[in-house]
């Protein structure tokens, strides 16, 4: 299975390390991690990712204005949150969000759930 290329967007130091170690040994994916928007923008820039997983929590502003502010980038874009995700649906929709991660998903041991939700995305992106 081909290994895909991740931008993981948190500013939490311990869940990009735990979210990236998981996704890459054992998922295979291929993750690049930055804490805020603006650096995410610098990334896309400069690298080839086939999807951006992001807080919607960010210290420059919410994952769904960054989705929104990349929608010309034609990545897919999975929003990662601990807020409660039904508030958000319709905004980050139209916002170009693919798909919705719960942070408890890492807590709870249901990172294949994480993994696959992201290889849809990719697969859907694509």
């Amino acid at each position: 299975m081909p290994s895909h290329s991740v931008l993981l967007v948190e500013d939490s130091e311990f869940l990009t390390e735990h979210v990236s170690k998981t996704l890459r040994e054992e998922h295979g994916f291929e993750v690049d991690a930055v804490a805020t928007a603006a650096a995410t923008r610098t990334a896309l820039a400069t690298g080839d990712f086939d999807c951006v997983v992001s807080s919607y929590e960010l210290p420059d502003e919410t994952g769904i204005e960054l989705a929104c502010s990349l929608s010309e980038e034609r990545v897919p874009f999975v929003l990662f949150t601990g807020n409660s995700l039904e508030p958000l649906v319709d905004e980050a929709l139209a916002a170009g969000v693919s798909a919705f991660i719960s942070k408890s998903t890492h807590a709870t041991g249901e990172m294949n759930v994480f993994a696959n939700r992201i290889r849809l995305a990719i697969r859907a992106g694509t």
